[in-house]
């Protein structure tokens, strides 16, 4: 085996535990269907989907979902806390309420 075989092969194998890793944490927390949700990591509130940044939550704020984006990937709903408004955020740090 050359050198340049050994680093794509290398280059490979890190792709493929990356994308392994990361799909367990996406597919865990993602809001699916209305209701009250927690936030799992900080992110980003905005007044419509994606457009016009509106404020920040943070990890374990509350977000009641009232509805989905057609492509699924936006929740709007209530933030509690300190940003306390309807807005828009991203569905996948969302958690469902136990």
């Amino acid at each position: 085996m050359n050198a340049t075989t050994k680093k794509l092969t290398t280059i490979a194998v890190a792709a493929a535990l990356t994308v392994g890793g990361a799909a367990p944490s996406v597919a865990g927390a993602k809001a699916t269907a209305p209701g009250k949700h927690t936030v799992t990591k900080q992110t980003y509130v905005y007044k419509q989907a994606g457009k016009i940044f509106d404020g920040t939550m943070f990890k374990k704020d509350t977000f009641k979902v009232e509805r989905l984006s057609k492509s699924g990937k936006w929740a709007y709903g209530m933030a509690y806390g300190h940003v306390n408004r309807h807005a828009w955020i991203p569905a996948a740090v969302l958690s469902p309420k136990k």
